[in-house]
């Protein structure tokens, strides 16, 4: 196991700022709000510019306000969708399109739909539960991504990796892999080995008779013992 869990350059994964007290320098912002939702997944639009969309294996939040519950959930599709006033359709036709069409272009905030699978919520008392949430979240709730301390809080536990696994919307395979190395990454650089080995064996007794699979997942792992 140890063998496939090798960590990668420091080029790999993105590094996280700790400062002197440990604590992690995330800012809370709000990133989009729910188009639609049910128990096992939602959809959120958003208008960031594309610095600050947030990527692929990515662990979010959204509130269930009457019950004062939080819902996490990991982003498995990020859609571009057709600029409003068609602009982007004309470009992609057009002959002798100048560069500086298409970056301006690029500059605008184009919608894009991005879809969360759900994987555990928080309740009032602060308990997590690597579950389905009691409700879907109510459309036009707020999606912020998770601070570094909430990534290693939720992840303290690896029981949500059962309802990735069974997903047949998402890419499960690639979406436990991403989630594994940024889950690493929130965590200070000297506890990152023994996380991604613990993710490791919680994996290899999931699909306990499907080494192949195993393996495929592990060699998608991408994380990093340096600091950044």
């Amino acid at each position: 196991m140890e063998r496939l869990l090798t960590s990668t350059g420091s080029d790999e994964v993105e590094p996280i700022s700790w400062d002197s007290a440990g604590q992690s320098t995330a800012r809370r912002a709000m990133i989009g709000r729910i188009i639609r939702a049910n128990m096992r997944s939602f959809v959120f639009g958003t208008r960031v510019p594309e610095s600050d969309v947030p990527i692929f294996g990515a662990l979010v939040k959204t509130r269930l306000t009457h019950r004062e519950a939080t819902i996490f959930g990991l982003i498995y599709d990020i859609a571009v969708n057709e600029d409003d006033d068609g602009m982007t359709r004309m470009l992609s036709v057009a002959e002798d399109v100048r560069e500086e069409d298409i970056a301006w272009q690029r500059s605008r905030l184009i919608p894009l739909n991005v879809h969360v699978l759900c994987v555990g919520y928080r309740e009032a008392n602060g308990l997590i539960r690597h579950q389905f949430p009691p409700q879907p979240p109510v459309a036009l709730n707020e999606i912020e991504c998770c601070t570094t301390e909430e990534i290693a809080r939720f992840t303290e536990r690896l029981d949500h990796f059962q309802l990735v696994l069974e997903s047949r919307d998402a890419p499960c395979d690639e979406l436990l892999a991403a989630s594994i190395s940024q889950a690493a990454a929130a965590r200070p650089a000297g506890q990152r080995r023994s996380f991604v080995i613990e993710c490791g064996r919680e994996l290899a007794r999931l699909l306990m008779g499907d080494t192949l699979r195993l393996e495929r997942i592990f060699r998608r792992i991408q994380w990093n013992e340096s600091s950044g």
